[in-house]
């Protein structure tokens, strides 16, 4: 929610008048409901604040804008020169003379009844998107209360509300202000920002996901470094978490579960086409919007094939770890990402993995000696097509794999064209 529309809860906490959960309670309420009512209304019917609670903090947030607007104003007219500097600083003069009798006078009172603006062209000046960017700024710094980054600005972004929490960071939901665009913002745990290592993967991922470009990935607009936080902005995907959805739905329709995987495919076609391999590709690393396009994600691990680690390292996620990873990842190139998407695809048909474990440790055993039950033989319902190619994707031989995602796509769409 709009930050502006909150600012009168934020006020209330800093008088004492009600706490921090109590106002998220009732910013979750508005969220929920399709309503015109205002943060004010909630609060007084929740019975956080009586009557004369809420106008006093009326009035103080009415001048606390207005001052703001003043702000903003003064800096936009210097700007773009629209006033001659000595008559707008005797304007100044006139509010701060006031300001020391404890009188609050508006600067656009001041600049239309000096007939320096009429009143038509105050409005339109103070309805200047620039100016409104800083007043909306300059609300968001106002809060002495905050918890967290939620309600800050950085680098331009007001930060809105946390969507997800990973390894190395936090997403939020932000809205660019400049561009008056709603964003997800990826901002690195402070505890790593001194480490150049983990600064490192951190821009890395940021830098290999803004060189690509497809309806299957999510867009990277920029990275930056602000008031000591590093961070990159990217697109925000509404929709549903495909890892949390399959844990509801246990398994799903085969139509549905090769519409998916193809989606998937198309995506990781694209970053193998620019040299980069995933190395983290499973269900929770996929969004589904809801007009059922994917979108994949976090490319955390990601790197140039071209350029393996210098070091022997194995990271990801047991299940979905291909035998290679755990025996030479160095050379782990695209079939990585095949066999992933191929233990992927078993997953959601069946809703067993190919491989299982009671921990991490079993499953790497188990993942180099056992053979994986064909998908057939857990559901004779499965065409015997897709469990051929699911077989060809998670073969523990690298060589025995589709060797490129465009076979397995070529494959894959001609299930679908028989389907």
């Amino acid at each position: 929610m709009d930050k502006l529309q909150t600012y009168l809860g934020y006020l209330a906490i800093d008088k004492s008048y009600i706490t921090q959960d109590q106002l998220n309670e009732c910013i979750m309420l508005l969220d929920s409901q399709e309503s015109e009512k205002k943060i004010d209304d909630v609060l007084l019917e929740m019975g956080y604040l009586t009557e004369e609670q809420l106008k006093q903090l009326q009035q103080k947030r009415r001048i606390n804008i207005k001052k703001m607007e003043s702000q903003a104003a003064i800096d936009y007219i210097k700007k773009m020169k629209l006033l001659d500097e000595e008559k707008l600083q005797n304007c100044l003069q006139v509010q701060a003379k006031a300001s020391q009798q404890k009188t609050y006078i508006p600067l656009d009172v001041i600049l239309v009844s000096h007939g320096l603006l009429t009143q038509d062209q105050m409005d339109k000046l103070m309805n200047e998107h620039e100016v409104q960017r800083v007043v909306r700024q300059a609300v968001c710094t106002d809060d002495p209360r905050r918890t967290g980054l939620v309600g800050r600005v950085l680098g331009g972004y007001e930060i809105l509300s946390k969507i997800a929490a990973g390894g190395m960071g936090v997403v939020y939901k932000a809205l660019q202000l400049e561009l008056n665009r709603i964003v997800a913002l990826k901002i690195l745990f402070e505890k790593f920002a001194s480490n150049k290592k983990h600064l490192d993967q951190f821009f890395r991922e940021a830098r290999l996901s803004g060189i690509l470009n497809h309806p299957n990935l999510v867009h990277i607009f920029e990275m930056g470094q602000d008031q000591g936080f590093f961070y990159y902005s990217m697109e925000l995907v509404e929709g549903t978490n495909f890892g949390d959805y399959i844990k509801e739905q246990i398994k799903l329709p085969q139509d549905t579960a090769l519409d998916i995987i193809t989606q998937a495919a198309r995506g990781l076609e694209h970053i193998h086409s620019y040299d980069i391999v995933h190395l983290d590709i499973k269900p929770s690393n996929f969004i589904i919007r809801p007009d059922g396009i994917l979108k994949i994600m976090d490319l955390g691990l990601a790197r140039r094939i071209s350029n393996p680690p210098k070091q022997k390292a194995t990271m990801g996620t047991p299940f979905y770890m291909s035998p290679e990873l755990i025996n030479n990842p160095k050379a782990a190139d695209q079939r990585a990402d095949i066999y992933a998407l191929g233990v992927s695809f078993y997953r959601i048909l069946t809703g067993e993995h190919p491989i299982r474990g009671s921990d991490a440790k079993e499953i790497l055993k188990n993942l180099l000696e056992q053979k994986p039950q064909p998908v057939t033989e857990l559901d004779p319902n499965i065409s015997p097509e897709i469990d051929r190619v699911i077989q060809k994707m998670i073969a523990k031989d690298p060589l025995e794999r589709y060797q490129n995602m465009t076979d397995v796509l070529s494959d894959l769409e001609r299930i679908l064209i028989v389907e």
